[in-house]
């Protein structure tokens, strides 16, 4: 099972594989003065370029697709009173689209101070 917790703040973006204690950062120009993300496009390509950079990398995984995630999304910045149901489901269809709906547990998550990794996966074990 891979976990996988992604931060998401004004024009940037980390993804961290929990099992692999492995981190990768991107940035791009996705947010406005009103929104965390405001171009949807351009913050799925900046999260689909990270997830394939932190992927495990096999020949059997490819051929079969069997990557499924468990992730945590967390809207870092731009978070005042919590996300409402437009920004939640902005979250939601940025990793489905990144991850082409690759995933089993998606879990959003709005706090200004990132989660731990043991924060995360009690977050997974309580869904």
């Amino acid at each position: 099972m891979s976990v996988l917790y992604i931060q998401v703040r004004k024009n940037h973006i980390t993804v961290r594989n929990i099992e692999r204690k492995q981190d990768v950062s991107g940035s791009g120009a996705f947010s406005n003065q009103r929104l965390l993300i405001a171009d949807f496009f351009k913050a799925e390509k900046v999260l689909w370029d990270l997830i394939e950079q932190i992927r495990p990398r096999s020949w059997l995984r490819k051929l079969l697709r069997t990557d499924r995630f468990d992730i945590v999304i967390s809207a870092l910045e731009m978070n005042e009173g919590g996300l409402s149901q437009v920004e939640d489901r902005i979250l939601q269809e940025v990793v489905a689209g990144a991850t082409r709906m690759r995933y089993r547990r998606l879990i959003t998550h709005a706090q200004s101070t990132p989660l731990s990794d043991d924060a995360v996966m009690a977050l997974i074990a309580k869904r």
